[in-house]
C-alpha cells in the first residue's frame, strides 16, 4: 500500500475516533452522579487532546517527508549539471563550473584577458532552469540575476542558453542554444 494511502486511512480513523469516542464517554442513564459525568467529560477531553496531538504528529511527519523528498529531487537534478563545462568558438572559449555547494563560475576568454562571473545558483521556477545570482563580475561587486536554461544529456554535454550572458568575443549570442562539453568535476 502506498504511504499516502496509509496516512489517509490513519487520519480518517483518528477523525472517526474523535467524533465517536466522546459519545461513548457520556452515558445517558439518569442514575449517574454528577462526579461520574465530570470524570467522563474529562476523559472525553483527554481523548480529543490526544487525537489532536496525533494529528499534529502526522501533519509534521508528512511535512518532513515532503521536505525530504524535495531535497532528494533537487540533489538528483543537480547531479545532471554539476561539474565543469566547455564551449569553444574559434579562438575563444567559455567555461561554466557548477559546484555541489550551489556556487558557480563562468569564465570567458577574450583578447587581453577574460571575463569572469561568480556567484551562487538555485533552481528556477521552470523545469531545467537555473537562476544565477551574480555577486562578482570581473572582480567587481555585482548584484544581478541571470536565468539560464539547460538540457543535460548523460553527463557528456549540456545545452545552455542564457540571454543575460551576452555575446562572446567572436560574436556568439548565448541567447541561442550552445553545446557545452563535460570536462570534469
Amino acid at each position: 500500500m502506498k504511504k499516502s494511502a496509509v496516512i489517509y486511512a490513519l487520519v480518517f480513523s483518528l477523525a472517526a475516533m474523535t467524533a465517536v469516542l466522546p459519545a461513548f464517554a457520556s452515558d445517558s442513564g439518569s442514575g449517574e452522579s454528577v462526579a461520574n459525568e465530570a470524570a467522563e467529560e474529562s476523559n472525553g477531553q483527554k481523548i480529543k487532546q490526544g487525537a489532536k496531538g496525533i494529528f499534529n504528529g502526522i501533519k509534521g511527519a508528512v511535512k518532513d517527508g515532503t521536505h525530504t523528498a524535495k531535497e532528494k529531487a533537487r540533489t538528483l537534478t543537480q547531479e545532471a549539471y554539476v561539474g565543469e563545462w566547455y564551449f569553444a568558438n574559434g579562438n575563444y572559449s567559455t567555461m561554466i563550473k557548477f559546484e555541489n555547494d550551489w556556487d558557480f563560475t563562468i569564465t570567458q576568454t577574450k583578447k587581453g584577458g577574460e571575463n569572469v562571473w561568480k556567484g551562487s545558483y538555485e533552481e528556477g521556477d521552470e523545469k531545467r532552469q537555473l537562476v544565477l545570482h551574480i555577486v562578482s563580475a570581473n572582480g567587481k561587486t555585482s548584484y544581478k540575476d541571470w536565468k539560464l536554461s539547460y538540457i543535460a544529456e548523460k553527463k557528456d554535454y549540456i545545452i545552455v542558453s542564457c540571454p543575460d550572458m551576452g555575446k562572446d568575443p567572436n560574436g556568439f549570442d548565448f541567447s541561442r542554444r550552445a553545446l557545452f562539453e563535460f570536462v570534469g568535476e
